[in-house]
């Protein structure tokens, strides 16, 4: 085998590139025909590495040389990113960079270890050694990537990405990573000193991760500044619901209050009027006359408004709550954490066609120092959750939903507390835990 790749030395970078930037690219969505295209990107790269080496028109390469050929390798990876995935240029850019920055800190652990063992700058590992070494070390390396950084990046978030920034970290990681790389193998030709080769080679790793943190960063960066700006857009949406539920609930409490005084009247004055008529008449207004009394105004807006909601739609509504429990929030967060809450458990019963099922139970208690909300509805299906525990929208257009459920984890873990859902036979419950302020 080592025969084969010194013979055709261009084929082992390539296929060590191949693999860590196709980790980062699995979960993006593709673009049609992308078997066809997968082939033709391996066509590409195969033709890359053989040809030239095949025709003798490359023998080898200087460090100046290299230094292109490599650099050039990268944006050629940017490109067929973009080729295979349907993905903005600055999120391929991320892709192929962080997938660059990969291989570099497997290939240069594997040169120091190389290094280390023979005590050699030239030397090679004996055969089995070789093997362990060329192909433990990047499985480690990719395998490490893979579970601390790769995973814990959502797809939505690496849609995203349209921070420029990205374009500075290209630049940084030709000069910074194949830059310092290509350096560090021209001085083993220029007799660097072993100890000093030895040190280069562990420097080099520490930067390759150095720059991949702060690739990680950069994106984490701007996906929090969407999440942010969004979920500030809904507090901001939510606060301007709140007045005119408010108003609009008042209005028709009173314009309601007015009609059942005046069908009292007529029922009264001997008017020939159905009684029956009056009757359906008072039974419908008493509907919309039947506002939530729990102790907080802007507990009882919300759920004036969705008990109103499940009443049109066969829903039954049961609360128990201690409204002035919820005192030290602001009604603006209020209205958004019950109005989320409720929105979600409205969602998943209104269309269930048992009746019986069709009910959802909502409570607020004090608990000690905390206060607890506890939202309970039937679950026909089971969600799934996401890494962090929260459930994951069934929305076909899943990258403009989800937030809810986001803001409301915001919101009581900035009152102190937490949130937690899940299923319990074949019920959905969400508790969240508030922190009640010292006197």
């Amino acid at each position: 085998m080592r025969e084969f790749f010194e013979t055709w030395w261009s084929l082992e970078p390539l296929a060590q590139l191949l693999v860590p930037i196709t980790l980062l690219c699995v979960r993006l969505p593709k673009r049609p025909h992308y078997v066809l295209r997968s082939m033709a990107v391996l066509a590409v790269l195969l033709g890359i590495a053989v040809v030239p080496l095949a025709t003798g028109v490359v023998t080898g390469l200087d460090t100046m040389q290299a230094f292109v050929v490599f650099s050039v390798l990268l944006a050629v990876f940017v490109l067929l990113v973009l080729f295979v995935y349907d993905v903005r240029p600055w999120t391929a850019i991320f892709c192929a960079t962080a997938g660059y920055t990969l291989q570099n800190i497997a290939s240069g652990l594997e040169i120091l270890i190389q290094l280390v063992v023979t005590h050699s700058a030239s030397a090679q590992l004996d055969g089995a050694w070789e093997a362990v070494v060329s192909i433990g070390v990047p499985t480690v390396v990719y395998a490490a990537g893979y579970w601390l950084l790769v995973r814990r990046v959502n797809v939505k978030g690496l849609l995203e990405v349209e921070n420029r920034m990205m374009l500075s970290m290209l630049v940084v990681v030709v000069i910074v990573v194949i830059g310092f790389d290509v350096i560090i193998k021209a001085l083993v030709f220029k007799g660097i000193p072993f100890n000093l080769l030895v040190l280069l080679r562990l420097v080099h790793p520490m930067v390759c991760v150095f720059v991949l943190i702060a690739e990680y960063e950069l994106l984490y960066a701007k996906h929090a500044d969407i999440e942010r700006a969004e979920t500030e857009r809904l507090l901001a949406e939510r606060e301007r619901q709140y007045r005119l539920s408010r108003e609009n609930i008042e209005a028709i409490n009173i314009k309601c209050h007015d009609i059942k005084h005046q069908i009292r009247h007529l029922a009264q004055s001997g008017a020939v009027v159905d009684g029956a008529v009056l009757a359906d008449i008072e039974r419908e207004v008493n509907v919309y006359d039947s506002v939530v009394e729990t102790g907080n105004e802007a507990l009882d807006t919300i759920l004036t408004e969705k008990s109103l909601a499940c009443s049109n739609r066969g829903i039954v509504l049961t609360v128990m709550a201690e409204g002035s429990a919820l005192d030290f929030m602001a009604p603006a967060d209020i209205y958004s954490l019950f109005g989320n809450a409720l929105d979600n458990s409205i969602e998943a019963v209104r269309d269930l066609p048992d009746p019986e099922r069709r009910a959802i139970t909502l409570s607020v208690q004090r608990r000690g120092a905390m206060v607890g909300v506890s939202v309970e509805n039937y679950c026909p299906d089971l969600p799934h959750f996401s890494a962090d525990g929260l459930p994951i929208t069934t929305k076909v257009d899943g990258m403009n939903h989800g937030f809810g459920v986001r803001s409301m984890r915001q919101i009581a873990e900035r009152y102190g507390g937490t949130l937690h859902a899940g299923v319990q036979d074949g019920v959905f419950y969400l508790n969240v835990l508030l922190a009640r302020p010292q006197a």
